[in-house]
């Protein structure tokens, strides 16, 4: 399974020293780390992991599943907000069953219904998280995203005769995922390097399996920067991607930065994302959860597990998008963070009026970037200025091929709570149920009391695969 653990870095300068290569580093940053295997506590020493990824600082790295890890280098981010959000603990299904529900009208919100815009939570935490806008820290979104790809080796672990192949196709599915995700609203270019770089350090001077810190990190991505740079023009690069050798497992896991700091060709590089061994498991999803990062989502897995599931660092969202559990068999974007990221129109948005019913009909999520404008894609419920709950339809189709379950998948956001503290929570349809989220979505004809204000939603089948939804306050 595959997770890492996110911490913020206070205010204050760091203590450590400043790496010894030439380029600038920034001394107060966040770096991203993802972690992959469970530790055996909360509070295990990344040196005791190994095959993951991680995250330092106040961009989260999500990648998966379990536990989570302390980084020595940096404090440990802010503590969960209190019980009273939703969003905070874990929210109970409280569905009312398959009880019979009238057939409503579907189409377009009734007239009278709040603009979109109107549901557009604002950020009410800084760094990544689930409001509107993405944090300053995000690159762009929408339009063309430049990326440098090294490849490196080490003196200790040479790259093998005909590998570099390999390790460019075992990343591309993920630059696949976000130009079809985004519906092509994001072009991703990237440029190779030619061939495998050596870094001037053997793998064991970076201590990715003793507890990488951030000034750790910054030091291998410049090392890789610096060496490349002869032969590579970095004057209009975005974003460095730098992917180790399969030869060098102690490169072990995948974080990301988006405080590089790096200056190299006159371009001021801010954003990093290093592939270690681990990708060689989770391939090009690796690379799309982790560039979720660099345009500012949040981890939706949680850092630490709920007392009452102990163990379970899935519980808020399960599989169901590839920002909490990467293997997870739902790992389309949520609706909700395709919105935020301007992949997704306010026409395709339905903002639910708390004065009166409003109804829609929901096309699955994974057509969404090429629906037909009168086809909806979302239904938004704001039940306070920080939260909503939204209604979305998942069926087996795209990157939701794999999932057991189809139909209204029903989930609370609360933009108040931070990445890896559960911003982002799924409703169970089927509560106790042994497969946890993975059955979640709601069937036609059942229906879901929200219990802060009492609103029904009822669901029912739409035309096509399209799901119908009713929300009555």
């Amino acid at each position: 399974m595959h997770q890492k653990r996110a911490t913020r870095p206070p205010l204050a300068r760091p203590s450590f020293a400043l790496p010894s290569f030439a380029l600038p580093v920034a001394a107060v940053a966040a770096t991203v780390l993802a972690l992959g295997v469970v530790p055996a506590s909360a509070s295990t020493d990344l040196s005791e992991v190994s095959l993951g990824a991680t995250s330092l600082g106040a961009t989260s790295v999500g990648a998966a599943p379990l536990a989570a890890t302390s980084l020595a280098a940096t404090p440990v981010a802010a503590a969960p907000l209190a019980a009273t959000s939703l969003a905070a603990t874990p929210v109970a299904a409280t569905p009312t069953g398959a009880t019979s529900v009238a057939a409503a009208p579907t189409g377009a919100t009734p007239a009278g219904a709040p603009p979109a815009a109107t549901c557009r939570l604002p950020a009410a935490v800084d760094g990544l998280g689930s409001g509107f806008p993405v944090d300053d820290q995000a690159l762009p979104a929408v339009g063309t995203l430049k990326a440098a790809l090294l490849f490196v080796d080490f003196e200790d672990h040479p790259a093998a005769v005909g590998s570099l192949d390999e390790a460019e196709t075992n990343l591309a599915s993920g630059v696949e995922y976000l130009e079809r995700v985004s519906g092509g609203r994001l072009d991703v270019t990237t440029t190779s390097s030619d061939g495998w770089v050596r870094m001037p350090e053997p793998s064991t001077s970076y201590p990715f399996e003793r507890g990488l810190s951030y000034e750790d990190h910054v030091r291998y991505i410049g090392d890789a920067i610096a060496a490349a740079d002869a032969t590579f023009d970095f004057s209009d690069v975005d974003v460095v991607w730098v992917t180790a050798t399969k030869e060098a497992p102690n490169i072990t896991y995948s974080p990301t930065t988006n405080f590089l700091d790096v200056t190299a060709d006159d371009n001021h590089l801010t954003h990093a994302v290093t592939f270690g061994y681990d990708q060689w498991r989770w391939g090009g999803l690796v690379l799309a959860h982790e560039s979720g990062h660099t345009l500012g989502l949040p981890d939706l897995y949680l850092f630490e597990a709920p007392p009452s599931d102990p163990g379970n660092w899935h519980a808020a969202v399960g599989g169901w998008d590839l920002m909490g559990l990467i293997s997870g068999s739902g790992p389309e974007y949520f609706a909700w963070h395709r919105w935020q990221l301007g992949w997704l129109d306010d026409a395709q948005v339905v903002c639910a009026d708390p004065r009166r019913a409003t109804t829609a009909r929901l096309g699955p999520v994974a057509g969404s970037g090429n629906a037909p404008s009168w086809q909806d894609t979302m239904l938004v419920y704001p039940i306070s200025a920080t939260r909503a709950v939204v209604v979305e339809n998942r069926q087996p189709v795209g990157y939701d091929e794999a999932i057991g379950a189809s139909g209204a998948l029903v989930y609370t956001v609360d933009t108040s709570v931070r990445s890896g503290e559960g911003p982002v929570r799924v409703v169970d349809s089927t509560p106790g149920s042994a497969d946890g989220l993975d059955d979640a979505p709601f069937a036609p004809g059942t229906s879901w009391t929200e219990p802060t204000t009492g609103a029904v939603l009822t669901f029912r089948d739409g035309p096509g695969n399209a799901v119908g939804v009713t929300v009555r306050p």
